[in-house]
């Protein structure tokens, strides 16, 4: 009968509490991970994802997204270059000037 019942009291965990699933968690103040509670979509906090859902991540799409975010093209190397030589341009035009006023 225990046997039975312990097998019973699993069966109601899995069908209350899915095994594979995320799970909103945060750490607590002794350095565990706590559920929270909170929906996936609306969670602030650490998510653990689980085998299947790990794997499901397409590599491709992600580094697609980060090539998008952080490339650096040619137009901007040509606006940082230009921006560097008229700043130094400048800045020793200003230095001549306050050079020449300091002797006079």
């Amino acid at each position: 009968m225990k046997k039975f019942t312990n097998i019973f009291l699993i069966a109601c965990f899995m069908c209350i509490h899915p095994l594979y699933a995320s799970t909103c968690v945060n750490v607590d103040v002794n350095g565990f991970l706590v559920n929270s509670g909170v929906p996936i979509d609306q969670c602030n906090d650490l998510v653990l994802l689980d085998a299947t859902e790990y794997n499901s991540i397409n590599v491709d799409s992600i580094v697609a997204t980060l090539i998008d975010l952080f490339q650096f093209s040619a137009e901007d190397m040509g606006a940082f270059v230009a921006t560097c030589i008229i700043t130094f341009i400048t800045g020793h035009g200003v230095g001549r000037v306050v050079r020449i006023l300091g002797k006079s």
